[in-house]
């Protein structure tokens, strides 16, 4: 019993406790969708770079870093009573708690965490408002034109409307493809933070996989143009809000996947020749 009160074991118990509580308040605010998966994905990620270096952390706090992290955690705490729905505070809670424990464990020494700190800090963005102000349906509708130009099909484009000689179709916002290109940029976010590959393939990653998200959902347009001026309403719906679309995230992400697979045999490649070298 004694054991479970040594310093590790209770910034331990802490920790989980936190990310137990943040992620429950997360499902009891009835936001279950985009918001939970990214809460999962950064905590997890946030738990594996600590655990990936546990041995080498020293725990040397001060009295007044611990101060300040108790406080941090208690507010956290608090705070956390009175939510019973939605609250912005979901989004801060994670960056107040790292803070915290950050400080506990070794004072204001916070560049050790520097990592961790920044992928708390990604759920503070306001995703769904940040992405409502962003409307490239207009860029989607013209590589799609031109994709299906270029592949044989007369196709007009007035706008954001896509006409064809059967049919013609809008890209309105939601099908811009604005919800994987932000998807894309997050997961090449994280990659860089769990996986250090070099400056250049750190800054290619993301603009890697925002053109691969963005190039997958024109062509799903282009597709579902097609279709529905072929007037295969069961194939459009299909692909447009049906398992279709999901297809489409899968093959997108796959790509992306290969793609930071590729860099990462790159990068431990070029480590193992240096080591050669020296």
């Amino acid at each position: 019993m004694n054991g479970f009160f040594n310093p590790p074991y209770l910034l331990l118990a802490i920790s989980t406790a936190l990310t137990a509580i943040h992620l429950q308040l997360i499902w009891k605010s009835g936001h279950h969708g985009q918001f939970l998966e990214a809460a999962l994905i950064c905590w997890a990620a946030t738990w594996f770079l600590v655990w990936r270096r546990h041995e080498s952390l020293r725990l040397e706090s001060t009295p007044a870093a611990s101060t300040i992290g108790l406080a941090c955690v208690a507010w956290v705490l608090l705070r956390s009573l009175a939510v019973s729905e939605y609250d912005s505070f979901l989004r801060f809670a994670p960056l107040v708690s790292g803070l915290g424990i950050a400080l506990l464990a070794s004072g204001f020494a916070l560049r050790r965490y520097w990592r961790e700190l920044l992928v708390l800090a990604w759920m503070t963005i306001p995703t769904t408002t940040l992405l409502a102000q962003i409307d490239i349906s207009q860029l989607t509708a013209d590589f799609s034109s031109n994709l299906l130009w270029y592949t044989g099909f007369r196709v007009v484009q007035e706008g954001v409307l896509l006409h064809l000689p059967t049919g013609s179709v809008e890209v309105y916002p939601g099908c811009s493809g604005i919800q994987l290109i932000w998807q894309h940029l997050s997961l090449g976010f994280l990659f860089i933070m769990l996986f250090p590959i070099g400056l250049i393939r750190s800054l290619f990653v993301p603009l890697a996989g925002m053109l691969i998200a963005f190039i997958v959902n024109c062509v799903r347009v282009a597709l579902m143009a097609v279709l529905f001026a072929q007037n295969q309403r069961e194939a459009f719906d299909y692909w447009h809000l049906g398992t279709g679309s999901l297809i489409f995230s899968m093959i997108s992400v796959a790509l992306f996947g290969l793609l930071c697979y590729f860099l990462l045999e790159q990068a431990d490649r070029a480590t193992e020749n240096d080591e050669v070298q020296v």
